[in-house]
This record gives C-alpha cells, structure tokens and sequence, in this order.
C-alpha cells in the first residue's frame, strides 16, 4: 500500500494537495535538518553579542574571530574556519549515531517526537499523536512507514518512487555546509547580507538533488542563524535557530522556530539530544511484514 493510502485513511491532513509534501512530511524534514544542525553547529549564540563596528568602519575591514567579512566570504577560507568551528576531524570521526526527543507546536497542538540517526544513511522518527504513533524508518534506499494505535493491528506502508528518494536525501548525518565539504552537494556562493541588524553571512549551498538553500551564518561565532528555502511554488520556508547548547562536543540548537512566507506555521523545543547511542540496525530495517 502507498504511504498517501494509509496517511489519508488515517489522518486526514497529511494529503498531498497539488504535488505537495503532506504536512507531516514537512513537519519530519524539519526534525530531521534539526538533529543534523546540531552535528554542526557551536556555542550558544545571542543577538545581543554580535556587535558590528562603527559605521564610519567598512564592514570588510572589521576584524572577527576568524576573519574578515571579506575573507569570510572567500569559500576555502570560510569552509575551513567553519569546519575547524563546527566539525573538528575526531569529532567527525567518532560520531557514528544521534538521538533526539522533543515537541512540537503547530496549530494549537503539541505533540512529542523522538528522532535517531545512524551512520551513514539510516534514520527513525517517531511522533505521538495523542494515543497514536507514526514512525518512518530510512534505511540508504529503503523506506517504510508504520501507524500504532491502541488495540489495532500496525498500519505498514512502504514507500516508494519519488517520495522515497525524498525521505532518503534526508538521512545524511551531517548539515548541509559539513556535507558539501564532504563533496555531497557544493557551495554556490557567499555573500554579506543583513540579519537582525548586523552583518551576517549568507552561504548558499546547492545539494545532490539540484536544491538550494541559504543558510545565514554568525561572522563572530561561525553558528547557523537561520536557514532558507525557496518552494518550486516560490514560498519561501525560514527556520531560525536559537538556544545553541553543547552536546558531548556538539553544540545543539534546542529552540527552532519555521516561518511559511514570513508567518510562523510551528515551533520545535528540544528536550535531549545524544550522541553515540547503542542503536541496533533493526530498528532502520524494513520490517517483516512488509518484506
């Protein structure tokens, strides 16, 4: 049976209406960019400290922790600045495995959710819906989704097509920045743009799938601000990150707020985030049932 089969039975605004992502698709997209942001981001940041210079001072000629605007702006110098920030090499190497809980609040509702990733490709999130749960399972190309409920038979589904190859891109480990680096996607550009009043930058990376995104970066801390994606329909979908805490070594953003065309349509608070958690592969597997 199609995912969209069971989705509609079951819940009844998660359709996809004209080619769209269901709306729990999107809502699980953001969790998964949340748990990999926090694999690359570092330190609390507050708007409060990104002091600028003086305004008779040229913006490229402001001296920052690691660098310039100008030279920040250069992709090999600020590629190896962010790296040397947010994924140090043992820090990259001994990463294997991530688990995060938290809520979710969207149309006066908030419900719970548990994500798990494992190097390299496989991914389980879970979200409970007043009794019920939805679980979606990513294992490389292999791609499942299970409804429970209370004395009900599992709901399986698999999926497929151009869906799967959808929930698939989103179980890489890494942010998009790290995974360029990675040689999974290019920097298209880096520029200086406005954020909050300050001088940020703006780094615009194209992944494996031809996507864009635009992610603004802290020039005294080096930490996602935001991220922007602009919809083949031309919304434009914003996530701002605050609340930066370190985990083992991983600074994690705790508080996400998205914005749909500059109206906000949900926000995520992390609870605990993990790293390096004892996941048996099974859990990623298709399971019996649908084999």
């Amino acid at each position: 049976m199609h995912l969209i089969n069971v989705m509609r039975t079951a819940y009844t605004n998660t359709k996809v209406i004209s080619g769209q992502p269901t709306t729990l698709q999107k809502l699980c997209w953001l969790l998964l960019f949340f748990g990999i942001i926090g694999l690359a981001s570092a330190v609390v940041y507050t708007l409060t400290t990104n002091k600028v210079s003086s305004p008779s001072t040229a913006p490229s000629e402001v001296r920052l922790p690691y660098g310039s605007l100008e030279e920040l702006c250069d992709p090999i110098t600020f590629m190896a600045a962010y790296l040397s920030v947010n994924c140090k090499p043992d820090l990259l190497r001994r990463t294997q495995s991530i688990r995060v809980t938290g809520t979710i609040e969207r149309g006066g509702l908030s419900e719970n959710f548990t994500l798990i990733k494992k190097r390299p490709n496989k991914m389980r999130i879970t979200i409970k819906r007043g009794s019920q749960e939805i679980i979606f399972g990513v294992s490389a190309n292999t791609v499942w989704q299970c409804i429970r409920a209370p004395e009900q038979e599992d709901q399986f589904a698999r999926i497929e097509g151009e869906e799967a190859a959808e929930w698939a891109a989103q179980s890489r480990f890494f942010d998009w920045i790290i995974s360029a680096s990675q040689g999974k996607g290019e920097i298209a550009g880096i520029d200086v743009e406005q954020w909050a009043g300050n001088d940020s930058i703006n780094v615009r990376v194209i992944d494996t799938y031809g996507n864009t995104y635009a992610i603004i970066i802290d020039p005294q801390t080096l930490y996602p601000l935001a991220e922007r994606q602009t919809l083949p329909d031309g919304k434009i979908i914003e996530t701002i990150f605050k609340d930066y805490r370190d985990i083992d070594g991983l600074p994690t953003p705790f508080q996400l707020t998205i914005s749909r065309d500059s109206k906000v349509v949900s926000k995520i608070n992390l609870n605990n985030s993990a790293l390096n958690v004892g996941l048996l592969s099974e859990l990623f597997e298709l399971p019996n049932a649908l084999q």
